[in-house]
């Protein structure tokens, strides 16, 4: 995605952000490597005590539904595997890099702003494994992109405050959607700090791109199939009533059910069992944020 003048001048005056924590950052690079081991990435997490304990706090809670105690780090990883760890711990870490505020904002909460991404992550997890027949999909890559796929907005609210909030008071007056009035009024977007933001992250690009472009899929040339499935996942959390402060939902892609073969029925399924499978994701959160 091409970068706008306006938003390089500005990031030249943006000091400190966040960079992924050295743990997060090894096991990105370790979680592919056929010669890793479960030891491997017990020993990486276990050198974090606090993340430990929400590694297992996570474990052990309805949201993976694991039917046994996992009592270590080490069980965690065997039970299972090293993409959900991979998922929990990048996860569990970008909530600690954006912890909630203390007080509400009325223009962007970040309660609201984190449970849609729970919840885009949880749809894309589902539908996911409704596409696979077709097209092949790691459902947790899907989750993980779900989760991370407005991480540029809450790098706006924390670090372009006032620019943000002038695109939100746009957005709200004038009924558009958030990506629309931050490129009407600041000439940059939330996609484009997510590509600035991760771009040192050493995220796999099947994960960082539908950060990128999923208000856009047809601008990519790559990874088409993921993208349009974070995209289409976004839109349906705004029919789902996970709106994001109640902003408007973004425009819809045309040939998205159809890039993901999709039918009415996987979405009528989707609805029925989304309000249980939030509740999950509810826990996710409590536990991130605590």
């Amino acid at each position: 995605m091409e970068i706008s003048q306006e938003f390089k001048d500005k990031i030249q005056h943006v000091a400190n952000l966040p960079t992924l924590p050295q743990i997060a950052s090894r096991l990105i690079r370790i979680i592919n490597d056929p010669m890793t081991s479960s030891n491997d990435v017990a020993f990486i997490i276990g050198q974090d005590l606090s993340l430990s304990a929400k590694v297992l706090r996570l474990a052990n809670s309805a949201f993976y539904g694991v039917p046994k105690s996992i009592t270590n780090i080490n069980s965690a990883v065997v039970i299972l595997g090293l993409k959900v760890l991979h998922t929990m711990v990048l996860g569990l870490t970008v909530f600690d890099m954006f912890p909630n505020s203390k007080q509400s904002a009325a223009l962007f909460d970040r309660k609201s702003f984190w449970l849609h991404s729970l919840g885009c992550g949880m749809v894309a997890k589902f539908l996911a494994s409704r596409v696979r027949k077709f097209i092949l999909f790691d459902p947790e890559e899907a989750f993980c992109a779900g989760l991370l796929h407005d991480i540029g907005k809450v790098v706006m609210e924390q670090y372009l405050h006032d620019d943000f909030h002038k695109a939100l008071e746009y957005a709200q007056i004038n009924n558009i959607p958030m990506y629309n009035a931050e490129n009407t009024v600041l000439g940059y977007n939330h996609c484009q700090v997510a590509e600035w933001l991760t771009s040192t992250w050493g995220l796999p690009s099947e994960l960082q791109y539908p950060l990128i472009y999923h208000h856009a899929p047809s601008e990519s040339e790559q990874y088409q199939e993921i993208i349009t499935l974070c995209h289409l996942s976004d839109w349906l959390c705004y029919d789902l009533g996970l709106n994001n402060n109640s902003y408007v939902s973004p425009e819809l892609f045309p040939d998205s059910f159809t890039t993901l073969k999709l039918e009415q029925d996987d979405i009528n399924i989707l609805k029925e069992q989304f309000k249980s499978e939030m509740e999950k994701a509810v826990t996710f959160f409590e536990i991130a944020a605590s």
